[in-house]
């Protein structure tokens, strides 16, 4: 392959302002309890709010400088008169938007503006109008908010409900999410736990400390995972401040894509950063003068204290904390300084993590690797076929590959996937940033619809795949870890890059000698799995593994992915024979010297995942180095068996 491909090392990916988060107002229509933004809808802050032609112009500015994805919030983002404009011309000009809304103002016809394809998240408070006008204080407000739920389904307007959870409606959670699931297939819940106000008032700082739930309660809504490949690409922010070295947000700026801007130019790095001494005023600045210079500047601006330094930085829940920065600096006024509450949080996020790797964890040790299955729901031993069990160890190895099944597919509207690579039932696939997205597919033209998603990290070794129910995982004795037809796609993806590979093939061990037998489908793979049953160990009848062993050879390993024959082993032996199955009139073994016919036969019986250069590269130095160091023949045979008697002829030979 290398004579036909050449790498560029390019470093780094640019550091682009990809995505936007812009409140249009803090103003809102509705009062809730635990807003920590909030201005009353007649605020005089108005006057100081981004006119319509500032906003076009950062825009503009914006996606000159690389930004293709919005998220427009507020306050209420539709109480601003001119927000139809604003929406169309920011919609017009990005790949896609996020827009955050309490749905009361929604009319007809911005119904129908919005179905411009984009996520739309309204939030619901109660299942009634009595709690969630309790916690919006204004009467009316859940008429108002089922009013534009019935605009935008009138106008085919797809949307999200998302749930927001708190002391005052928790004892209603199970009635929102039914009331949500009446309006929309695609609901979500917002917020775990609750910041305390941008504006440090003391008094709206205890209403919203009296709206937060117990700890127990929050880890249950939102519990802890161990693997770090979020949802379509994303990856989980590492806590902010976690390195004692340079400024507070120094850890958080370092590779950070995406900015803030408030309702009035103010921009920062983060929408949580309320510190005057972190916002830039974009009303006298240019958008790529803060991007590129006065935002990186901010690495050093700030630098933790003694408290951070004796406190929570060297704090053994830290990995289970949900502290940063500017969550303190709300909380305290210190960047520095501990909050209790979310101490609570790590202690019992740390204790249910402990608890889930017992319950809801499975390792699966394979041809040298060790594939870790975390899944949203306990895993019983009625859960993977009993054959798993052959495979299951206790602890992880070298080469680990870890899997977590989520049950609901994410809502895909408006999500920037990223570059499509390849589209071919079963499987669209997407590359974006180092993130690989597949999307099942269904083969019949027009059906759009998606049966199921994987997110996998650049290296394929961690996955999280998002089912469409927990329906198969409830039945039980499901034949595949991924909850797939096979786990060929991780396999297949994987093995190369460790010096192995993925083969269709019987495998068995005959005088303790491994012996390959490759071909397609219906070659006789099974048929010569029984005729040897009785003489030999069988280690699988369709796929193997093959795996250079660390002294220039190499070595075959068992799977669990049989054909006609259900015996399978995870055991391994020396890769001694190859043997390109031949159905005949005739049983004889037909040494091939020759190194390409070697190759060209081996090649196709590689299983194929999604394939790039680097792939085919490592898979044809392996082909390279079978073909010279194994003894491949040629094996012509009927069905008489005779062909077993050379077999351990061979086998016997010194």
């Amino acid at each position: 392959m290398s004579k036909f491909v050449t790498r560029k090392p390019t470093g780094e990916m640019p550091r682009l302002p990809l995505k936007g988060s812009l409140d249009l107002t803090y103003r809102c229509n509705n009062d809730c309890r635990h807003c920590w933004l909030r201005l009353p809808a007649d605020s005089p802050e108005v006057d100081r709010e981004l006119p319509f032609e500032e906003i076009r112009r950062i825009v503009d500015e914006a996606r000159s400088a690389g930004c293709r994805r919005w998220t427009i919030s507020g306050g209420e983002p539709m109480i601003r008169p001119d927000f139809a404009e604003i929406f169309d011309y920011i919609t017009a000009h990005s790949g896609a938007y996020t827009l955050v809304t309490n749905g009361k103002l929604i009319t007809p016809a911005l119904a129908r503006l919005m179905k411009k394809p984009g996520a739309k998240l309204i939030s619901l408070y109660g299942a009634d109008a009595g709690v969630h006008d309790h916690i919006t204080r204004v009467p009316g407000s859940f008429e108002a908010l089922s009013a534009g739920i019935a605009h935008l389904r009138e106008a085919g307007t797809g949307f999200t409900v998302q749930i927001v959870p708190m002391k005052d409606n928790h004892h209603q959670l199970e009635a929102m999410i039914r009331l949500a699931e009446s309006w929309s297939p695609n609901w979500r819940l917002g917020a775990s736990w609750l910041y305390l106000s941008a504006s440090g008032d003391a008094v709206k700082n205890e209403e919203i400390r009296a709206q937060r739930l117990p700890a127990a309660e929050i880890v249950a809504l939102d519990p802890p995972y161990d693997t770090n490949s979020g949802c379509l690409g994303e990856t989980e922010a590492g806590a902010c401040g976690t390195n004692g070295c340079g400024g507070v947000f120094a850890a958080c700026l370092n590779h950070r894509r995406d900015f803030h801007i408030d309702p009035y130019g103010g921009m920062s790095f983060c929408c949580y950063v309320k510190n005057p001494r972190l916002r830039r005023d974009l009303k006298r600045i240019s958008f790529r003068r803060v991007w590129e210079e006065l935002l990186p500047a901010m690495a050093g601006a700030i630098h933790h204290g003694p408290a951070y330094l004796t406190g929570c930085g060297v704090c053994e829940l830290r990995p289970d904390c949900r502290w940063c920065p500017a969550f303190a600096h709300l909380e305290h006024g210190d960047h520095s300084a501990r909050i209790d509450y979310l101490c609570s949080l790590a202690r019992e996020t740390a204790a249910v993590r402990e608890a889930r790797r017992h319950s809801h964890r499975r390792f699966y040790a394979i041809g040298g690797l060790t594939l870790r299955v975390d899944a949203d729901l306990p895993i019983t031993d009625e859960t993977f076929h009993p054959k798993f069990e052959l495979f299951r160890t206790d602890l992880p190895g070298d080469d680990l590959v870890s899997i977590h099944h989520h049950f609901t597919l994410p809502q895909l509207e408006g999500e920037d996937l990223g570059l499509q690579v390849y589209r071919q039932p079963p499987w669209a696939v997407y590359r974006k940033g180092k993130a690989w997205i597949y999307l099942g597919i269904y083969p019949h033209a027009g059906d759009d619809r998606i049966h199921r998603v994987i997110v996998f990290s650049d290296d394929h070794t961690r996955a999280h795949i998002y089912n469409p129910s927990a329906e198969l995982f409830h039945y039980g004795q499901v034949d595949s870890l991924l909850l797939l037809s096979s786990d060929q796609i991780v396999l297949a993806r994987v093995l190369p890059a460790l010096g192995g590979a993925f083969v269709h093939a019987a495998g068995l061990v005959v005088n303790g000698r491994g012996f390959l037998f490759a071909g397609a489908s219906e070659a006789g793979k099974s048929t010569i799995t029984l005729m040897l049953k009785n003489r030999a160990k069988i280690l699988c009848d369709d796929r193997m593994i093959v795996r250079r062993d660390g002294r220039g050879g190499f070595r075959i390993h068992g799977t669990w992915s049989h054909g006609d024959v259900p015996q399978v082993s995870p055991e391994s032996a020396p890769f001694d024979g190859l043997f390109f199955l031949r159905q005949a009139g005739e049983n004889r073994l037909e040494r091939i010297e020759d190194r390409k016919a070697v190759i060209r036969d081996l090649l196709p019986r590689f299983v194929r995942p999604l394939v790039t250069a680097d792939w085919w590269d490592r898979v044809l130095a392996i082909a390279e180095d079978i073909a010279a160091g194994v003894p491949c023949y040629n094996l012509y045979f009927d069905k008489s068996g005779r062909i077993v008697e050379s077999l351990e002829e061979l086998a016997g030979q010194a």
